[in-house]
């Protein structure tokens, strides 16, 4: 793969986010056929193409346009290939102007990436977009694709790296061939269209999708029995994608040996629909629609690029989403996070009301009761979530990025960085001075250091470790720091999950609490009220014999 990086491109984007992503790409995929220099056609200042048969060049009917571009993109001229024109009857064909341009050479595509402010910028949400340019003749491959991200939605901050790697990763993705524009273009092993073509050598073109229609050997359509409130059924209708290995690998995913193919998402609108993996069953697979937390590129995705010739459900959860907030940790317990479940102004549709009973909800409001990512079918799952003053950033949710460290007042007595993982309270902490007494009301799980030894797991409160062998053995805390004694509990998470060497079953003590003595929250320090104690006691023999001496 080759980028093509404008001048407007932040550094720190060029030198490490840019060269990170392509970096993973290269090493995920390869093409099955390598061709010579990657050369484009021109555009055509009337926007009409013709092809001839056997003839992989595309000729303009009428003159050259004066630039071509991908996306905002213009691409430079040693990129091109020479102008090729038709008459108007089509009967006279050939080259014209300058020649060739070199071209990209050891490539298998090309890819065209900007941060320019653009109309689709200015949609909601966009942080970045792409698609693929052209294609080559033989296998409808993409050869070269544009990428923009919005530079108002870009970030430099050290703790969105990650996420905006993923957005970059995920969107060239797109530009690869994960685009429904394409679905009716894929071909099979043998190089053989799996969608039939007309004689013009188009597939048939579907006037109210905008797109070309696809065969069901690419997309399926099927209906499913969907569960809603009250024990009632309706059919729900889906289109899944077909090719052969994303079967394989949705099949293996589910361990259902009888799925007919990956399910697409349904909603989103023109952008998402039919774009990306259904949010509902893939939460935060990285090609899925939108960006909740912690993106990952699962086999499925991998699949997909193989069939196009480049060689875990989340749990639900159903607690409201309300003031004060419960929190709860991510399903991998790297980031804190809270259950996105909420009351919509209006009923959702009957296929997405799944409530029977929320505690505390009344039983007539459950319909208008689901998760707030509407792409996921409104299914609420625990998600990540940033801290935000006057509308500004301050910081995110997830553990392991010590610039996400509380200020001066750390409630939890929290810790993030590396070694960080969310751990679960099972009682808020509390901060208290000789005549203060404070609570932060959002609790329910922190952030919280941890290492392995040959004993098993050990959580770090401040300089204070504790010993977590036993999978819901409770810690109790009690430390002194900036002037004030914090108290609390934590639950232990399963050693495995984080630990190779953990006890073995016989091996795990029989106490299954953890507790540190509860400091005075009156005294400066828990060494001085020690020495009080000793002080007294070492003048009781002292003061016994003026009692003795008093009575003679």
């Amino acid at each position: 793969m080759h980028a093509y990086i404008i001048d407007l491109f932040p550094l720190c984007f060029k030198d490490k986010l840019l060269p990170q992503a392509i970096d993973y790409l290269q090493k995920a995929f390869r093409v099955r056929r390598q061709s010579g220099p990657i050369l484009l056609s021109r555009q055509c200042a009337t926007n009409q193409y013709l092809r001839k048969r056997d003839d992989p060049h595309r000729y303009c009917q009428g003159p050259c346009a004066d630039i071509t571009k991908c996306g905002p993109v213009v691409v430079p001229e040693q990129h091109l290939q020479q102008c090729r024109v038709c008459s108007e009857s089509g009967k006279s064909c050939g080259p014209v102007g300058p020649p060739d341009g070199e071209g990209v050479a050891r490539a298998d595509f090309v890819l065209y990436v900007s941060a320019t402010t653009t109309e689709r910028c200015g949609q909601e949400n966009i942080v970045a977009y792409a698609a693929y340019c052209q294609l080559e003749s033989e296998l409808d491959r993409p050869i070269a694709g544009y990428a923009n991200l919005c530079p108002n939605m870009i970030s430099t901050q050290h703790q969105e790296f990650e996420g905006m790697l993923s957005t970059v990763k995920h969107e060239i993705i797109h530009a690869l061939g994960f685009s429904a524009g394409l679905f009716a273009f894929y071909h099979d092993d043998d190089g053989k269209p799996l969608t039939p073509r007309s004689a013009s050598g188009l597939p048939a073109y579907n006037e109210s999708l905008g797109l070309y229609q696809w065969s069901d050997k690419v997309i399926k359509r099927a209906t499913r029995l969907w569960d809603i409130r009250g024990g009632h059924m309706v059919r729900h209708t889906v289109h899944l994608l077909a090719t052969p290995r994303v079967v394989e690998e949705a099949r293996r995913h589910f361990n259902c040996p009888i799925l007919e193919g990956m399910e697409l998402e349904n909603q989103g609108g023109a952008g998402t629909e039919f774009n990306h993996w259904e949010k509902r069953l893939l939460e935060n697979e990285a090609m899925t629609g939108s960006h909740t937390q912690n993106r990952v590129f699962s086999r499925i995705t991998l699949a997909i690029m193989e069939d196009t010739g480049r060689p875990t459900l989340s749990p639900y959860c159903e607690s409201v989403r309300s003031a004060p907030l419960q929190l709860t940790c991510r399903q991998d317990q790297l980031a804190v996070a809270v259950c996105n479940l909420q009351k919509f102004p209006h009923v959702l549709p009957v296929e997405y009301q799944y409530f029977d009973h929320i505690p505390g909800v009344p039983e007539e409001d459950l319909p208008a009761y689901g998760g707030a990512v509407e792409i996921a079918d409104y299914c609420p799952f625990s998600q990540e979530f940033s801290w935000h003053v006057g509308g500004e950033y301050q910081r995110s949710s997830y553990c392991g990025i010590q610039e996400n460290q509380p200020g001066e007042i750390n409630y939890g007595v929290e810790h993030y960085g590396p070694g960080s993982v969310c751990l679960y309270q099972k009682s808020p902490f509390v901060m208290e001075q000789c005549t203060k007494r404070m609570t932060y009301p959002d609790w329910g799980s922190g952030c919280y250091k941890v290492s392995c030894t040959a004993q098993g797991l050990l959580v770090w409160v401040q300089n204070d470790s504790y010993p977590c062998v036993r999978t819901g053995q409770v810690i109790s805390v009690s430390i002194r720091m900036n002037g004030w004694v914090y108290s609390g509990q934590l639950i232990c998470p399963t050693c495995s999950d984080f630990c190779s060497d953990c006890p073995l079953p016989h091996e795990i003590p029989p106490l299954n609490t953890t507790k540190s003595a509860r400091l005075d929250p009156c005294s400066r320090s828990s060494c001085l009220v020690v020495n009080l104690w000793q002080l007294l006691f070492s003048l009781t023999p002292l003061l016994i014999g003026f009692l003795l001496c008093g009575r003679d």
